[in-house]
């Protein structure tokens, strides 16, 4: 299939992620620009490793301080088409157990900041009357397993925070989707599956780096703009029946 893309720019949100790298990778292979963000000097690293000409370019946006937020400024104002958000910081513990600060913090930074982002970026889109934020969720969204409480939480809300504004601006050009993945054999997913020889177990289980880039590509394109004001799930049927 031919893939179609009415827009020019897109801006990648943990863009030094494993998926982040790939789906860079494929967004410059269809002639787009990709501009992936970082939120360490490790995640810089990697970006220039894989894309020598983005070193000086990719921007640094770390969730947790808004103020990071300005360096996205000279590149909203020339304007994006495309956002596809894999912005997410760890967060593992009980809810029980949890501190009021790292409470605070944490959905400070994933629920509030997010908004904050996304309007800016949807104001720059709105311009030019078309816009595809994709938001690159997880099926803990939805089951959380123990531990996964600040994390399903964030994703939640970030789910809902997505859908509202595709409702709301959608007769202005703008659509947005989210996409839960399961077991993705890369990042923590690929820790996860790494251990007590889950991999084995879980084989049929798991989402290649390849599928769920592919995926978000085809998700990004003139041929996924139907699919929008929605979720929908990757995971190789993971949640799909109920385990003993």
């Amino acid at each position: 299939m031919n893939l179609n893309f009415q827009g020019g720019t897109a801006l990648i949100l943990g863009g030094s992620s494993a998926i982040g790298l790939a789906l860079t990778a494929l967004v410059r292979r269809e002639g787009l620009t990709a501009i992936p963000t970082h939120a360490t000097q490790t995640g810089k690293a990697a970006i220039a490793d894989k894309f020598p000409d983005l070193a000086d370019v990719s921007p640094c946006l770390d969730l947790t301080d808004r103020t990071s937020q300005e360096s996205l400024r000279p590149f909203l104002e020339s304007g994006i088409d495309y956002l596809v958000d894999l912005a997410q910081a760890d967060q593992e513990g009980l809810l029980a157990a949890a501190g009021e600060a790292a409470t605070d913090a944490y959905f400070q930074a994933h629920v509030a900041n997010r908004l904050h982002l996304l309007k800016s970026v949807t104001r720059s889109m709105l311009s030019r009357r078309f816009g595809r934020l994709l938001h690159v969720s997880s099926t803990a969204a939805a089951l959380p397993a123990p531990g996964q409480g600040f994390y399903g939480a964030a994703k939640g809300a970030a789910e809902a925070l997505y859908q509202s504004l595709g409702l709301e601006l959608g007769e202005r050009g703008i659509t947005s989707l989210n996409l839960r993945l399961g077991l993705v054999d890369a990042g923590r997913g690929a820790r996860f599956l790494d251990q007590d020889d889950r991999r084995q177990d879980l084989a049929q289980k798991i989402v290649t780096l390849d599928q769920a880039a592919n995926t978000l590509l085809f998700l990004l394109s003139d041929q996924a703009l139907a699919l929008t004001c929605t979720t929908i799930t990757m995971d190789a049927g993971l949640t799909a029946r109920k385990y003993a």
